[in-house]
């Protein structure tokens, strides 16, 4: 029974890196930054790429969903059902993920690119874009909320050092934290540095590991 939950905790794993897949598609492109809704640059990279990237975050989605009953399943056991109930909302925040990877990293990038090629302005296709991103703003943040719930929650067991995660595993989620960092300010003026858009997704993945280690460990 282990070996199941500790599997779904690996899926948990691959869905963050297939999200960090989809951003790559979508940000990793010479002189395309994070710092505006809108890119220009959209308008010039082929429409594949934000296809490709859609069902990334589909699949991402529904495999991480995965993940979170495993994180479910860990946090119930070891905290009990009212902390479970809580966790349990990490399924809707991957649902809510998949839904807002498509929209900002699909459906707009092409409804910019389409907009321009029915003879809008730079402008207009904006405008049009903006849209997306109001309608938006509401589902970020519960997704934000209810993705990080669960997570917050094992990296709290992590610390704690007695629900069968040893303490130092923290240092792979504070590593990875702290190469963030170190990234935003190294590559902020590199052509490239669309590929910060992946590190939130690659985080998440990261945590996930602390999950594995869990269910190892119930199964020695």
């Amino acid at each position: 029974m282990w070996k199941k939950y500790r599997n779904m905790a690996y899926m948990g794993i691959f869905g963050a890196i297939l999200f960090a897949a989809g951003d790559l598609l979508i940000y990793l492109y010479p002189g395309l930054t994070l710092e505006n809704e809108i890119q220009p640059l959209w308008a010039e990279m082929p429409a594949y790429r934000f296809i490709a990237s859609a069902w990334c975050g589909i699949f991402g989605g529904m495999i991480m969903m995965f993940g979170a009953f495993s994180a479910y399943t860990a946090i119930k056991n070891e905290l009990g059902k009212r902390a479970g109930m809580v966790s349990v909302l990490g399924i809707a925040g991957a649902v809510l993920a998949a839904f807002a990877h498509f929209v900002l990293g699909s459906l707009l990038p092409i409804t910019y690119k389409n907009a321009l090629a029915e003879g809008a302005s730079a402008e207009q296709a904006a405008r049009m874009c903006m849209r997306w991103t109001s309608y938006m703003t509401i589902p970020d943040v519960f997704m934000i909320l209810l993705l990080y719930l669960p997570l917050l929650l094992v990296l709290y067991m992590t610390i704690c050092g007695k629900y069968g995660i040893p303490r130092k595993t923290i240092l792979i989620n504070a590593g990875f934290a702290l190469l963030v960092v170190v990234l935003q300010i190294v590559l902020r003026n590199w052509k490239w540095s669309g590929i910060l858009g992946t590190t939130e997704s690659l985080f998440e993945g990261c945590v996930y590991i602390n999950l594995v280690i869990y269910w190892n460990r119930k199964m020695t």
